[in-house]
C-alpha cells in the first residue's frame, strides 16, 4: 500500500518554502508589507514607497504573483496590486514581528 500522504506534504513544504525564500527577500518584503499596510497599489506608488526603481518593482511582484501573494487589475490608470490572503499574510508578518523582538530581548538584555 502506497503512501498518499508523502507527495502532498512534500508540495505544501515546496510551496511553504518558496513563500519563505520570497519573505526573505528585503525588496520583496517590503512590497509585501507596503501592500498590507496601505492596500491596492500601482508600481508607482509601490516604487516610491520602497524606494526600488519601477522595473525592480516590477519584476519582484510578477514573482509574487507567481506565488499567489499579490493579485491584481487593470484600470484605465494602471494596474493596481494587492494581497491576495491579506488575514494570513498580516498573520506572517506579526510572528515573524513576534519572533524579532523576542530574539532582541536576549541581544538587549546582554548590554
Amino acid at each position: 500500500m502506497q503512501n498518499t500522504q508523502a507527495k502532498p506534504m512534500k508540495e505544501i513544504m515546496y510551496r511553504e518554502s518558496r513563500i519563505a525564500k520570497a519573505l526573505g527577500e528585503p525588496a520583496k518584503y517590503s512590497i509585501i508589507n507596503f501592500l498590507v499596510s496601505n492596500g491596492p497599489a500601482n508600481v508607482t506608488e509601490i516604487a516610491k514607497a520602497v524606494h526600488r526603481h519601477i522595473a525592480t518593482v516590477s519584476f519582484h511582484l510578477a514573482k509574487l504573483k507567481a506565488l499567489e501573494i499579490v493579485r491584481f487589475e487593470e484600470k484605465s490608470d494602471g494596474t493596481y496590486y494587492w494581497i491576495k490572503y491579506p488575514k494570513e499574510i498580516r498573520n506572517i508578518l506579526k510572528a515573524l514581528n513576534a519572533f524579532v523582538k523576542r530574539t532582541l530581548t536576549r541581544v538587549y538584555e546582554d548590554i
